[in-house]
């Protein structure tokens, strides 16, 4: 493979990184340095290497007068690739400043089956300026009704065992209701893999008689899952999935 170099002076020309970055893009998947993540969005580019990716950084942040900051990763991830991070204010006018923009990174890569993920999104969407308008919020009250929105079905999700309604409202409020018993209310502090989520919690596993009684009563309420209470606070894990509640009213 041709190594690259830094062209801080002599420029980009067309096809100087082909096979180096992915068609796959990601928005609003990492948080912005520039300001709320509900006023900007965030774009993220996949590279092969690290002279290719200060590459795309400098074309990106000197070419577009629409960007806000571009930036790239300190060091390789895992895989040994870099990450690009390309932020630009969250309005209406997104759908035609990407093309602009991916018009522009196309001719560098020869790239032009772009698709991108959404946030956390497993799936990709084909790029296209409809897509955009359809996946991505244009303003702050979509994003926040977006994100709640993302929330609400992860919750949902996480709570599949039992015959159970779950509502997640935007004050992180979980409200768990059962046929034939009254709602319980949870504080949803933090949800994602369980070996990460465990770690935000320091301390031992509480087994005083008030916490086993909480612990039992939940236990029996919610369903099969595995429940902890550890500094104040219940851990609850559905398999690989984990869930930090705070719940202070019994």
């Amino acid at each position: 493979m041709r190594q690259h170099k830094p062209k801080l002076f002599e420029g980009l020309r067309a096809g100087d990184l082909r096979d180096q970055i992915s068609e796959i893009f990601t928005v609003d998947q990492y948080k912005s340095k520039m300001g709320k993540d509900q006023d900007i969005v965030v774009l993220g580019f996949r590279v092969e290497d690290k002279y290719p990716a200060t590459d795309l950084m400098e074309f990106i942040e000197k070419g577009y007068n629409f960007i806000l900051d571009a930036d790239m990763s300190t060091g390789e991830e895992q895989d040994g690739k870099y990450q690009v991070f390309v932020e630009l204010e969250r309005t209406k006018k997104l759908p035609g400043q990407l093309r602009s923009l991916l018009d522009g990174v196309s001719q560098l890569c020869d790239c032009y089956n772009w698709k991108f993920k959404y946030h956390k999104d497993s799936d990709t969407v084909s790029f296209n300026e409809e897509a955009i308008m359809e996946h991505i919020p244009m303003d702050d009250i979509s994003y926040k009704n977006k994100m709640l929105e993302n929330k609400n079905k992860a919750v949902k999700e996480f709570f599949d065992q039992g015959a159970t309604e779950v509502t997640l409202d935007e004050d992180n409020t979980i409200v768990v209701t059962k046929p034939y018993s009254g709602p319980v209310g949870m504080e949803l502090i933090a949800m994602g893999n369980y070996d990460d989520i465990k770690n935000q919690i320091p301390g031992g596993i509480q087994l005083d008689e008030a916490s086993r009684s909480q612990v039992s009563f939940l236990e029996k309420y919610l369903g099969n899952y595995e429940i902890n209470r550890i500094n104040g606070k219940f851990l609850i894990r559905n398999g690989n999935k984990g869930m930090i509640v705070h719940k202070d009213r019994w």
